[in-house]
Parts: structure tokens; sequence; C-alpha cells
């Protein structure tokens, strides 16, 4: 069994919810974050209580995740994964409502940021320390029905990016991961069918691959795209 911690938000459900169940089978203990306290509580009885803490908080509540998350790592005294999956999304373009706007800013953007300036101190302390940031096929092109979260999404491209360039030089590496709809309950709305859809298993093999390569290499944005297959005649 390995001795490597991994922080994982957004674990409740969907992509973020899947990759803490991969970490776990790989022997990691998990710091599993997420605002949903009885769907974190339903999933983490189904694992060895002493792999895992529950932190029960809204990622944009800066300073419960500050307070909680330091004591969760204090507990393990690791960290060498920190995972950003918790994301929202509204539909909408120019008319989008501010508060719909500021909201995915701040779920989507802000408070990554928070989590990154968090964890970075214990992530370097690893020596091989990992940050995986899931964006959005949506940040590095347009589309023109959620330009809303586009825009956080496109934010958090950059953003990513950027610190890969600060933080790879404290030896810990960050990955955008850009996939395209992924078979979750967020892409409910979308009209496709779950083999038009990327699998989460998708996003776990795509994490295996960018970690199994060597030191010397960095992937710093990974776009995962999906197979557009032509439509039968009804």
């Amino acid at each position: 069994m390995s001795n490597n911690v991994a922080l994982i938000t957004g674990a409740s459900r969907g992509i973020g919810h899947h990759l803490a169940r991969h970490f776990y089978a790989q022997g990691y203990r998990l710091i599993l974050l997420a605002r949903d306290e009885q769907a974190l509580n339903r999933f983490a009885s189904t694992l060895d209580p002493k792999r895992v803490q529950v932190l029960a908080v809204d990622v944009c509540d800066h300073a419960a995740v500050a307070a909680r998350v330091q004591q969760a790592l204090q507990r393990y005294n690791q960290l060498n994964v920190l995972i950003n999956a918790a994301g929202i999304f509204r539909a909408g373009s120019s008319q989008t409502p501010l508060d719909d706007f500021s909201a995915m800013l701040a779920t989507n953007v802000t408070a990554i940021h928070h989590l990154c300036q968090l964890c970075s101190p214990w992530l370097q302390q690893s020596g091989d320390g990992r940050i995986f940031n899931l964006a959005s096929v949506s940040g590095v092109q347009p589309y023109g029905s959620v330009a809303g979260y586009a825009a956080s999404k496109h934010a958090l491209v950059g953003y990513s990016r950027s610190v890969a360039r600060e933080l790879g030089a404290l030896g810990i590496k960050v990955t955008t991961l850009c996939p395209d709809v992924v078979d979750t309950d967020m892409a409910a709305g979308s009209g496709l069918s779950a083999d038009e859809m990327l699998s989460t298993g998708d996003i776990c093999r795509a994490v295996d691959f960018v970690m199994s390569l060597s030191p010397a290499a960095v992937i710093e944005q990974l776009t995962i795209g999906r197979q557009h297959r032509p439509r039968k005649p009804s």
C-alpha cells in the first residue's frame, strides 16, 4: 500500500468521485472535499476509515477551506497530489445573469487558486508533487451558447499554464485537463447518449498517462476530444 496522499475536490460525484475511487484503488490515502456531506459520508463508508478524511465544505468558503484543509494535511503530514475537480456550470452567453457569471468565476477559478496556494508548500515537500486542474474543451475553443462557462474555463487554463511555470521550479508539476463532454450528471442536458460522451474512466486513464511519464517530462495541458460519429437516420 502506498503512503501517498491525494486531496480531491468535487469528490461527492462526477469526475472527482471517480478519480477518488481510482486513487484509492492505487493505495492512496485520501482527503475528500465537497459540499454534499451526505454523499461524501456515503462514499467514505465504503472505504477504510484509516485512509480517508472527509471535508464537507463549499470551496468558495475560503476561511473554512483553509482551516479544514490545513487540519487534514497536518494529520497526514504529507500531500502528493491535488486534484481540483469541483466546478459548476450555468448556461448562457451575453445574457448570463451576473450572479451566475460571478459564481462560475468564484468556483471554477478563484477557489482553485486558493487551494493551489494552500497546498503548494505541502506538495513541494513531497519532492514530486502534482496538481491536476479540471478545465474543459470550452476553455480552449469558443462555444456560442456558454460564454460565461467558457470564460471561467479559459481563465482556469491561463492561470494553470502560467502557475505551472512558477511551481515547476519548485518541483511541482501542474497539468490542466480539458475534456470534451464527460458522461456525468453535469452533462445530463447535453443531448448526447452515453456512447457519444467521454467516460470518467477516460479521465482516470489520462491522469495515469501523465503520471507515467519520465521525471523530465511535463504535460501542462491535455485536451481530450471525443469522436464525432454520424448520427443514424431516425
